[in-house]
């Protein structure tokens, strides 16, 4: 169940939320003017996003495409609804000509890295409110506890479809780049039976 953040007796604006942020020692989503703190992640996790985010900077065609990591926010709805995906690609001109230092507003890829603890979160809730971002074209589910990866990618009709890819699999595809991903790549350095302690 999401923590949420008591904001006075009124709603907090985006304006106060990023100047929140910018003090806080903890990030938060900002979600229909109210904070919710994000927890910590593993660091398999932290692994599986390093490698991503190198993955995709070595193979995007560098200035057509920007990648960010974990601390960049993204708007999903104008005043209401923001978050910080694990991984956010953009090819928008707008946000590569870098106007806005805190938001990306059109994001083309997310991945999310889960596990059991956000599995349900990113899969359902999360995907709920990234739909409403109309430049989003794929979503990505990429879990830390096995080498299994969900992709989610919209249609010429603007409908959602899925694949699942296993490590039997070797390779992935995001679409809208153009780009196969291999397994070992992304999972390079994981291993699984790391006690959590």
């Amino acid at each position: 169940m999401k923590e949420y953040v008591l904001t006075d007796s009124r709603p907090m604006t985006v304006e106060e939320y990023v100047e929140f942020e910018e003090r806080s020692d903890v990030r938060h989503e900002f979600v229909n003017n109210q904070l919710i703190p994000i927890p910590g992640t593993t660091r398999i996790h932290n692994t599986i996003c390093i490698n991503l985010a190198l993955l995709l900077r070595l193979l995007l065609k560098k200035g057509a495409f920007d990648i960010f990591q974990e601390n960049v926010k993204v708007q999903i709805a104008p005043g209401k609804d923001y978050t910080y995906p694990d991984i956010v690609v953009t090819n928008d001109p707008i946000d590569l000509e870098g106007g806005d230092a805190y938001f990306i507003k059109h994001p083309c890829v997310i991945i999310e890295v889960i596990s059991k603890n956000s599995r349900i979160e990113d899969s359902v809730d999360k995907f709920i409110r990234y739909k409403n971002i109309e430049s989003l074209q794929n979503y990505l589910l990429v879990d830390s506890e096995k080498s299994w990866v969900e992709l989610r990618y919209k249609t010429a009709l603007g409908e959602w479809e899925a694949n699942t890819y296993f490590l039997s699999d070797e390779k992935f595809p995001v679409p809208i780049l153009g780009l196969e991903l291999n397994f070992s790549d992304v999972y390079e350095g994981v291993n699984f039976n790391t006690p959590i302690s």
